[in-house]
């Protein structure tokens, strides 16, 4: 006896169904969407907005957080209600460009100097901030002697701090208040062999908006702070290490869930900063990325609910 044929299945599958319709409802959205835009009743942006996917610009900004274009290394300004605080310095070079930042922003004086940790392209200019603003307290991680540097920009540092009657205060998990802000430091609990494992994090919360500032973090002490279960969610990221691919792990943003990410790296610098991989992974989580060798200097403003970036020119 002959065998019956299958019967051919024809249409779509039910999987195929769900699709179509998913598609035709996005694009109802979307055409509609357009089309109040158009009419002018209210904008992409505006729909962005309200649906959180998008941050309102401040209108009263009383906060600022300026990632501070200083070539090859990290230089952090956070100005809250008339007071300052500054997390590293870059390195020591000709432009002084930290130094003169500050500066052009009007600072005087500096509640807190925080140095991420010691290595030279994060305090390379901390002697002549010492010498030039009025700094009210020093803080720095203790690492393991055989990992203090020897260098001269290190011993300067010391030294000025010395002259100045200042002392260095350990950095250790704490709360404090800058303005209208609340600062947290974050610190590793490890003994690691590489100094940029030291780095002390420092997160700065204006109401709605949070800002983390990670030094040198390489992904050991990214495990380390995880696993100590530290609150790091942050809207703005200053990622780890000038975008190096030690840094920024996906279990580490799975936690900070940034909506923004900043690196800081120098123009044609010898290391390949910021690292292709890191880059596409930090574009899984943040709308935006600013890397300030091609933005320059990145400003956020906050008034606590909305929020503003601007950019330098680069020349």
């Amino acid at each position: 006896m002959a065998k019956k044929r299958k019967k051919k299945k024809t249409g779509f599958s039910n999987k195929q169904r769900f699709k179509a319709i998913v598609f035709v409802i996005l694009l109802t959205v979307c055409g509609f969407a357009l089309l109040l835009n158009n009419l002018g009743i209210i904008t992409v942006d505006d729909m962005l907005i309200k649906s959180g996917l998008k941050d309102k610009p401040a209108e009263h900004a009383d906060t600022e957080v300026h990632f501070v274009d200083v070539g090859q290394g990290d230089c952090t300004l956070v100005i809250s209600d008339g007071e300052a605080m500054v997390i590293d310095s870059g390195d020591r070079d000709d432009e002084k460009r930290a130094v003169n930042y500050l500066k052009s922003q009007g600072i005087v004086e500096i509640k807190y100097l925080i140095a991420t940790h010691p290595h030279a392209d994060h305090i390379g200019e901390m002697t002549d901030i010492l010498q030039q603003f009025k700094v009210d307290k020093f803080i720095m991680p203790k690492v393991k002697d055989e990992y203090v540097p020897t260098t001269a920009i290190y011993e300067d540092m010391l030294e000025e701090i010395r002259s100045q009657g200042l002392k260095v205060t350990k950095a250790v998990n704490c709360e404090f208040e800058l303005g209208n802000c609340t600062v947290e430091l974050f610190t590793p609990t490890g003994d690691y062999e590489n100094l940029n494992n030291y780095s002390t994090l420092v997160k700065i919360t204006h109401g709605d908006n949070s800002f983390l500032v990670t030094g040198d973090c390489e992904t050991a002490e990214e495990k380390d702070l995880l696993a100590q279960g530290f609150d790091l969610k942050s809207k703005v990221l200053k990622a780890g290490h000038h975008g190096s691919n030690t840094s920024s792990s996906a279990a580490f943003l799975d936690e900070v869930l940034p909506r923004y990410a900043v690196i800081s790296c120098g123009e044609g610098n010898k290391y390949g900063h910021p690292n292709d991989e890191t880059v596409t992974r930090l574009k899984k989580y943040a709308n935006e990325i600013y890397i300030t060798k091609d933005e320059g200097t990145v400003v956020f403003k906050s008034d606590g609910e909305g929020l503003t970036v601007q950019c330098t020119t680069k020349n």
